[in-house]
């Protein structure tokens, strides 16, 4: 059986068994990398982020790699999946972290529709935390989408964090619909502002069952196997199925300020329409988005998530290798055992 590092690969992408991380096929979403389900000697269940053997030969694919994972290793805390090693230069790069055997936001959406006003404060408040641990180490996420989000029964998970990859044909970072006005305009200057608009979309889009950028009823995929870098998908105007025009309106749209938030419940609207303001400067920080939220994070037997979420979380925390095919297995303290309600 085949080994990445120290790690022994149980499920390769495309076994039919997502990771828990990124898309179902076991890609980061943006075809850059492949996700490997992977066991410790110890029994530590691992997700393993392996360059794509297609792009070992590309220098620059590689630094941005080795970039990601430089990064990802000074973020810690709750709201984050913990690193457990890497080797960039390694004859195929990877990167592991623990995994976290859970839907992320997209399957998410699918199976519930419109999230509650509670679970959208929720989601907004961890993901915002996340975002501030980030900030704090100096690490700008740059690709937040639904894809990138876990959804336990306790918590949001963000995943993915790292500069974002190669610019697609028009120079945009960032994938379709979160990317803010300044990646679109001017990606080297993209900031922590950034990253607070596109968790505005990402949680209207939650709030409301559309995107408010393209009105359809759920995110847009990004282009798997078209991707240009990890874990950021590919750029604005690397959707599938979307066409050259529509991809113009939506960005009209951001740069104008426009968005569709018609049908998110009043108690969030002030600060999701903060989020998405085109001046950077005018938007929250993580901080003050907490604030704005009012999240209810007291401890309770209630599971933060609707019943059909709480459904499909539960399927997803079931799905681990059985004794007989890996040995012994666990997951990290950090997945298996978060406290609902932890503090930050």
């Amino acid at each position: 059986m085949r080994e990445i590092g120290p790690f022994r690969v149980l499920r390769a992408p495309g076994t039919g068994h997502g990771t828990g991380h990124g898309t179902g096929d076991g890609t980061d979403g943006g075809g850059a990398a492949r996700i490997h389900l992977c066991r410790a000697a110890d029994g530590l269940l691992v997700a393993v982020e392996e360059l794509h053997p297609a792009r070992v030969p590309d220098a620059a694919a590689r630094r941005r790699f080795a970039r990601r994972a430089r990064a990802a290793r000074r973020i810690d805390g709750p709201w984050t999946l913990p690193v457990l090693d890497a080797d960039p230069d390694a004859e195929r790069p990877w990167l592991a972290t623990a995994h976290a055997p859970a839907p992320d936001l997209a399957r998410l959406l699918r199976a519930t529709g419109p999230l509650p006003v509670a679970t959208v404060r929720r989601l907004g408040a961890g993901l915002a935390r996340a975002l501030a641990a980030g900030h704090a180490a100096g690490v700008v996420h740059g690709g937040l989408e639904p894809a990138r989000v876990l959804v336990t029964a306790h918590d949001p998970v963000l995943t993915g964090f790292g500069l974002p990859s190669a610019p697609g044909p028009d120079g945009t970072t960032g994938p379709l619909g979160y990317a803010s006005p300044e990646q679109i305009e001017r990606p080297a200057d993209t900031g922590p502002p950034g990253d607070v608009f596109a968790l505005g979309a990402l949680l209207a889009t939650a709030a409301q069952g559309r995107h408010p950028w393209t009105g359809r009823p759920r995110p847009w995929a990004t282009g798997v196997g078209t991707g240009t870098g990890v874990g950021t998908g590919t750029g604005v105007g690397g959707a599938v199925g979307v066409g050259a025009e529509e991809t113009r309106a939506v960005r009209r749209r951001i740069l104008e300020g426009r968005p569709d938030l018609a049908d998110v419940p009043g108690e969030l609207l002030p600060a999701l329409a903060r989020c998405l303001d085109p001046d950077p400067a005018l938007r929250p920080t993580p901080g003050q988005l907490l604030v704005l939220l009012d999240p209810d994070l007291a401890p309770g037997p209630a599971s933060w998530l609707p019943p059909a979420g709480l459904a499909l979380a539960a399927r997803y925390a079931a799905d681990l290798p059985r004794a007989d095919e890996a040995g012994p297995v666990h997951l990290h303290p950090l997945v298996d055992r978060r406290p609902v309600g932890h503090p930050a």
